[in-house]
């Protein structure tokens, strides 16, 4: 008798000691930061070139066309404490322009008024409220791309957001149609 109980005291504390322990290869859960693959392969994941400015590759991004519809450009703020450059210039959404008196050209890409990220990692907007503005850009330095991300108005410091050792761009406001 006393052996049994020995032998299931003993079975407890092994299964009890089991549970929680997890096996990597099997986990079939959604891991806590996601890498999502872009259409051309690369993980999504910043990457560093060669003036150490991150880069984040393509992410999905999508809009309700009543909302989309809606904005016609976006108004981006440049500063230059060095050379005492503080401009303001309008993008016309879906289009590139240049930023006079900087080697700055930026293609704005999407306008999220209302910026979240669904359980998907899709960005989208919530509204065309402008709750929580957003900006997806891509600057260019001559013909060398050197930033693809996003522009957050109500919080220009984000991580991911456009990092120049000499040059700050920020969210100004949008423009409706």
């Amino acid at each position: 008798m006393l052996k049994a109980l020995y032998l299931v005291l003993v079975s407890f504390v092994i299964f009890a000691c089991s549970q929680g322990v997890v096996d990597e290869k099997k986990e079939t859960g959604a891991p806590m930061a996601q890498e999502q693959q872009s259409e051309n392969g690369s993980t999504g994941m910043p990457e560093g070139d060669a003036h150490g400015i991150k880069v984040s590759k393509d992410k999905k991004v999508s809009i309700p066309k009543e909302i989309a519809d809606k904005f016609k450009s976006v108004i981006i703020g440049v500063k230059n404490e060095k050379q005492g450059i503080d401009v303001q210039t309008e993008v016309l959404i879906g289009q590139k322009s240049e930023i006079q008196g900087t080697p700055f050209t930026v293609l704005v890409e999407h306008y999220l008024p209302e910026f979240v990220i669904d359980g998907d990692g899709v960005y989208t907007t919530r509204s065309g409220e402008e709750n929580n503005p957003a900006v997806k850009i891509k600057v260019f330095e001559g013909e060398q791309e050197i930033f693809d991300g996003m522009l957050y108005k109500n919080f220009p410091d984000m991580h991911g957001s456009f990092a120049h050792p000499d040059y700050v761009l920020t969210l100004i406001k949008s423009v409706v149609k």
